[in-house]
This record gives C-alpha cells, structure tokens and sequence, in this order.
C-alpha cells in the first residue's frame, strides 16, 4: 500500500467524546506518584486550554494526569495532546519506534493495535520508566513494548522500524527537532517517521502557500485529518464557527522553521 492510498481517520480526533474514549482507553487510575524531581498529578481545566492547531476555552470536570520533571510540566492528556497524537497512532503498524515515554499514551495505543508487533520506547528518565510499568502492570500491551532507558542520540542506532514518532522536546517543535530527522534516519533504517508538530508544519505551509498538498506524499489520513478539524464546531454553538476559524496567524510556526520543516519533508515521504 503507498502512503497515498492511506485510508482516512475513521473517527474525528477533535471532538471531545473522542478525547475521553481515549482516556478511558488510556485506562490510567487515579493517584499520585512524586519521586525526587519526577512527579505525577491529576488537574482539571478551567479556562485556557488550546486545542493543538487553534486557540480554545475549556471548563471539565474530567480529572486529567500530568507529568512534571523537575518542576516543569512535561506532558499532560489534555485535548491537544489527544489530537497532536491521532495520526501518528493510526499509521503505526509492524515496528515502532517511539522517542520519549511521557505518560505512555502513545506507546499504549500503539501497542493496542493488532498491526502493531512490538514499540521500542527510548526514555532517558529512569523514573518515568519505573512509574509507567508499576501503573500499567498486567496490561497487555506490555508484552509488545520494550524499554530503552539512555539518550536516545546514543541508544536508537541501528535499528528496522516501519514507523517512528519522536516527542523527546519540552516545546513544541523545539531547536533540533529537523535535524532529528535527517540524524535518526541516517543511523536506522525507518520506512516512516513523524515528529510532535508535525501537522502543525504541513498546516502552516500551506496556510502560507508554501506547499501544495499534493507535492508530497502525506497521505489521505493526513488530508481527513485537517477536513475533521475545518468542520468540527468550536463550543455547543454552531453559530460560533469551526475549529479552524480559530487558527490565528500568530499559531503558525515561523516562515525560517517552515522552511526547515519542507527541507526535511521533501528529502523523503512522511
């Protein structure tokens, strides 16, 4: 199958009931975990709360986790974090690598698919390992997930992977993110690769006219994914626009990343 004939997302990744699906399927118990600098908590939102391509208003009472490594929040399963990984889920299949652990979200939906034989997660935080497999113990995704604890500059070498996504940034779309791209795929053989952002880069070149969606291989997933997200309502209120009447031009990335992010887009399909 060429990465064109990809089937579209079989379900809108923006709505909220597909947001707490995947909570529920996440299936993540309440409680606390703080050891040394690594620390787990739940939240609830109550104000700003953007979605992952345009600004947003929540107010939930549905308790949320939250990562935080010294201090600084590192990963929380809010909306955006749900929708920032929906496609990355749907085109993983054989051999997965996925840079960094998180909360596990993505390496558990990942691993849930029957497509999926195994996920290589690198995690340079020792901790965030010992939390994730003492909360998930008796899952049985965990048979398909195997830890890789180091820098994943030094651990991902030579490997076959017919996917990989990489989310190791404290930031989104971070310094270093492209040349990631071109470094992991030189020292490993990876059929697929996808980074935290990347929608964001594709949304904003053509917003900018700097690419035209049928220049690249991306994929009719991709194309579904940005139709969901141009019809879904923003609020209860029909009156109140779509998602993407909320994009602003202050969300997209700079034109000097836009170009970074085409260099590497064009080197090779993703």
């Amino acid at each position: 199958m060429s990465f064109t004939e990809e089937k579209y997302l079989p379900v809108n990744p923006f709505s909220d009931e597909y947001w707490k699906a995947e909570l529920k399927a996440y299936g993540l118990r309440k409680s606390r975990f703080h050891v040394e600098h690594v620390s787990v908590d739940w939240f609830k939102i109550h104000g700003r709360c953007d979605d992952y391509l345009n600004v947003n208003m929540r107010f939930d009472d549905t308790p949320l986790p939250r990562l935080c490594i010294d201090g600084q929040l590192w990963m929380s399963l809010t909306p955006m974090e749900i929708q920032s990984a929906a496609v990355a889920i749907h085109r993983s299949k054989g051999h997965v690598l996925c840079g960094g652990l998180g909360l596990g979200y993505f390496a558990l939906r990942a691993a849930a698919k029957p497509e999926v034989t195994m996920v290589t997660v690198f995690e340079n935080e020792p901790l965030v390992i010992e939390w994730f497999q003492r909360m998930f113990k008796g899952r049985p995704e965990l048979a398909k997930i195997k830890m890789v604890e180091g820098d994943m500059h030094k651990t991902c070498k030579g490997y076959e992977a017919d996917f990989a996504y990489v989310d190791i940034y404290p930031d989104l779309l971070c310094d270093g993110t492209f040349k990631d791209v071109r470094y992991y795929r030189k020292r490993n053989k990876i059929k697929r690769y996808m980074f935290w952002g990347y929608e964001r880069v594709v949304l904003g070149l053509m917003a900018n006219k700097m690419l035209k969606y049928g220049s690249l291989l991306l994929g009719s997933d991709l194309l579904s994914y940005f139709r969901h997200w141009q019809r879904t309502p923003m609020g209860d209120k029909e009156s109140d626009g779509t998602l993407a009447n909320y994009y602003r031009d202050q969300d997209c990335p700079p034109r000097d990343l836009l170009l970074g992010g085409r260099r590497v887009m064009t080197d090779f399909p993703m």
